[in-house]
């Protein structure tokens, strides 16, 4: 798995390697058998036209929430296409600020593609940065069991991906002022759950 993986991030950064209009296919992604994800041609995502930021190299990966109460009612896939329109039209954004989200669920969706560095409102600089959003707002919602999995699990692919460890792991809190990802959501990285069971599937895949 790790010579396809290596393949593909060398693949994409030489598709990717200036800035200008880009009006072709992004590569698509080939995630492993275990790592059920929502790929952006499942959800229609829309293609990126303009200018596109110059590649990033993964270094981190770094967790936030959406800010926003998700009901169970809310349609994640519209939720989705409406927060990629605001990003475009509104913030004047590549795309939606982050790489993966997760709905209530744990379902995974891809986002931007990780190539491109992350947006974000707030002062730190996301470049190098892998950024998973989960939907919701863990200052006042509780993260469930299934969402705290796949927080885990697309963390460690994201870590073996690109040859990083448990101290790369950080919340969107650990850089910059901000309540994100929330104190519900945080608590799982300031105990060590997330890293600690991180670490045990990166020794399983050893």
């Amino acid at each position: 798995m790790k010579n396809s993986i290596v393949i593909s991030i060398i693949y994409s950064l030489l598709f990717f390697s200036c800035i200008g209009p880009f009006k072709g296919n992004f590569p698509e992604t080939q995630f492993p058998a275990e790592l059920e994800v929502v790929t952006r041609k499942a959800w229609k995502w829309k293609k990126i036209k303009g200018d596109v930021p110059i590649p990033q190299e993964i270094k981190k990966i770094t967790i936030h929430h959406g800010g926003e109460e998700f009901s169970p009612e809310k349609d994640p896939v519209q939720y989705l296409l409406n927060l990629q329109n605001w990003s475009r039209n509104e913030k004047k954004w590549v795309d939606i600020p982050y790489h993966f989200m997760i709905d209530l669920q744990g379902k995974i969706y891809e986002a931007r593609p990780l190539a491109y560095p992350g947006d974000t409102n707030t002062s730190y600089d996301p470049t190098g940065h892998a950024l998973i959003c989960v939907m919701g707002n863990y200052e006042v919602q509780t993260l469930s069991e299934v969402q705290l999995q796949a927080v885990v699990d697309l963390t460690a692919y994201l870590a073996q991906s690109y040859n990083l460890t448990i101290r790369d792991i950080g919340g969107h809190k650990d850089y910059t002022e901000t309540l994100c990802p929330g104190k519900d959501l945080y608590r799982y990285l300031e105990d060590g759950t997330i890293p600690y069971e991180v670490n045990r599937l990166l020794k399983k895949q050893e």
